[in-house]
């Protein structure tokens, strides 16, 4: 077969610069990339969004961390309910959210492709999403722990179960909200954040229960959505100040025993990302922190600079801040997965 390819030794000049150029140009792209810490290709970011909702439900969406290739998982929302929270397991076979489909706040559990979905959690009481095990075998998630009807009203307590229903526990047996569990990627621990002293700080804990840890001890601030570094070794979470006349919300960072906080964001111009409560009486519940599979980013949902919630993704450092979501709705709850 004829190649006719040329060296470069063949080229005349003008053609040896042009191609030269061309790959010093490609190459300036890649390492740019690099340095700026996006991600690799087959990344995605699952959230929550009202898009394409008719009756101001939520549905699950997809979309790369370049802003490109937007997908649509779920169609069945209940009217003025959600299925949220969607988390791919660490062996990427499975997918939970929250939903309203089974009767209450439930979790369901789904294939990666959220074919085949079935309710995981049992009985009567509100459940919500927490995260998978590192091993994939079992999720911690928060149960609201009351002995009689309303099962949606009382103390959030967190359980791990087994996926196969074989195993279901509560770790946590204290008073108040403990909501937000994450498993640790090191399989040792499970973060979360608790108002069981009055404010919420963010706790950590080994994953039967014991050894638990008050990680930020701040009476006059609430820290909330924390989220676990791939490396274990960083918290990515929410600082809102107590009793002020604008409670504006930022993203921080801290290291695993509470120390070496770092606030990234620090916007407390813009009126917008000041706390609204979602219904009055209400937590921050649309804030939510994930981390890129590298380490290098952390993305999370701002109103910022919108009227609606918009995903956002900023380097660890604080610097890069851009937005990746700009359908002029209400998009939450972030995960990111991929290589």
């Amino acid at each position: 077969m004829k190649n006719d390819k040329k060296h470069p030794s063949m080229l005349n000049p003008i053609q040896y610069l042009k191609c030269r150029s061309l790959a010093i140009f490609l190459l300036l792209l890649i390492v740019n990339g690099a340095c700026n810490g996006q991600s690799s290709s087959g990344e995605r970011i699952i959230f929550d969004s009202q898009l394409n909702s008719r009756n101001q439900s939520f549905e699950l969406f997809s979309i790369s961390p370049d802003g490109s290739d937007l997908k649509q998982h779920t169609f069945d929302a209940v009217p003025r309910r959600a299925n949220t929270s969607g988390q791919l397991s660490p062996d990427g076979k499975h997918v939970i959210f929250g939903t309203y489909k089974y009767g209450g706040y439930k979790i369901a559990i789904a294939k990666s492709d959220f074919s085949s979905q079935r309710k995981l959690t049992k009985g009567p009481h509100y459940t919500y999403v927490g995260s998978w095990s590192p091993d994939s075998k079992q999720i911690v998630y928060s149960k609201v722990d009351t002995k009689s009807a309303p099962y949606f009203q009382g103390d959030l307590e967190i359980f791990v179960m087994h996926i196969d229903g074989t195993r279901d526990v509560n770790i946590s047996n204290t008073k108040g909200a403990d909501s937000g569990a994450k498993w640790s990627p090191s399989g040792e621990r499970i973060l979360f954040s608790s108002d069981r002293t009055g404010n919420s700080d963010i706790y950590s804990m080994d994953v039967d229960g014991k050894n638990l840890k008050n990680l930020t001890h701040t009476p006059n601030i609430d820290e909330f959505g924390p989220s676990w570094s791939p490396n274990s070794k960083q918290i990515a979470f929410h600082t809102m100040k107590r009793n002020t006349g604008s409670q504006y919300i930022d993203l921080c960072v801290m290291d695993t025993d509470g120390s070496n906080k770092r606030n990234l964001t620090n916007n407390h111009t813009a009126k917008r990302n000041a706390f609204v409560p979602y219904y009055d009486g209400a937590s921050p519940i649309f804030y939510q922190t994930t981390w890129s599979p590298n380490g290098k980013e952390i993305a999370f949902s701002s109103k910022r600079n919108s009227e609606n919630f918009e995903i956002f993704i900023i380097s660890a450092n604080g610097k890069n801040l851009r937005q990746l979501t700009t359908n002029g709705t209400n998009n939450v709850f972030p995960f990111w997965y991929g290589k």
